[in-house]
């Protein structure tokens, strides 16, 4: 691997890019607490509406070229980890993980990895995930 991939700044623009691509949670639904108007559609207090983020991080009015992969995307908005007063706890210490495993498997020290048979996704609409990723040095 290169060395110069593990650099902190390139993995956190790369975590972002990737949960912005392929976000686990691709749905998360809410109620509406008051009567809103959404482009001409009303919705009315007390609606059930579900956010579907795997779309809106693939949203072409905001992201170019958003079916392509870009590990070093910068502007990346992305809407994995939600927003306002939703906005995930945890993302900072997400982030900080992935970025801190990646940065061990790329390590110049270990052998480079490749996969050993197609990865298995699980069954899940509203959480994405993979059941099994077999690996080979």
């Amino acid at each position: 691997a290169d060395p110069e991939t593990a650099d902190p700044e390139k993995l956190s623009t790369a975590v972002d890019e990737l949960m912005r691509y392929d976000t686990p949670l691709q749905m998360f639904e809410r109620w509406v607490l008051d009567d809103i108007l959404i482009g001409d559609v009303p919705i009315p207090r007390g609606s059930e509406i579900a956010l579907l983020f795997g779309s809106a991080n693939r949203d072409p009015a905001r992201f170019e070229n958003p079916d392509v992969l870009d590990l070093s995307r910068t502007d990346n908005p992305h809407l994995t980890f939600g927003a306002g007063i939703h906005y995930c706890l945890g993302a900072p210490l997400a982030r900080l993980e992935l970025a801190a495993s990646f940065g061990a498997l790329l390590d110049p020290a270990l052998p480079p990895l490749r996969l050993a048979e197609e990865p298995r996704w699980g069954d899940g609409y509203v959480i994405r995930g993979l059941r099994e990723l077999l690996v080979e040095f």
